[in-house]
């Protein structure tokens, strides 16, 4: 093997390990709270999405409780199994149970269902509670 062949070679080495090693999975983090608390819209056709969204953030945003939360819309999945039906998804988490029940009797969240109640035709909540 000559010198050119050589570099060539360690080159094409050194490539491959670098590029390996950059697409190794990501460690995983997992999400803070161990009470999760999932809440599926479908609102009425009259009713406008992004300032239903824009309501929905004003409450959580003065609920000290919630850990986090994330807002959303379908992502338009094109998979069978995938349900796009729904118009905003809600997601919130709280460190405990006790303090989703202090969330669910809070004056601002039961202001928003009297405000916004009328804009929605479903709801569907699901809340899990974490193993660890």
């Amino acid at each position: 093997m000559n010198k050119r062949s050589f570099i060539q070679k360690a080159l094409l080495s050194l490539g491959a390990v670098t590029m390996a090693s950059s697409i190794q999975a990501k460690p995983k983090k997992q999400i803070s709270g161990r009470f999760i608390h999932m809440v599926f819209f479908w609102l009425k056709p009259e009713a406008d999405a992004d300032e239903f969204i824009t309501s929905t953030e004003s409450f959580l945003k003065q609920v000290k409780e919630i850990n986090s939360y994330h807002l959303g819309k379908p992502a338009g999945t094109p998979r069978e199994i995938v349900d796009n039906s729904y118009s905003v998804s809600l997601v919130v988490t709280f460190d405990s149970k006790e303090d989703q029940d202090i969330y669910q009797k809070h004056e601002a969240h039961l202001k928003y269902i009297e405000d916004n109640n009328m804009k929605w035709t479903t709801v569907k909540i699901f809340d899990s509670w974490g193993a660890l």
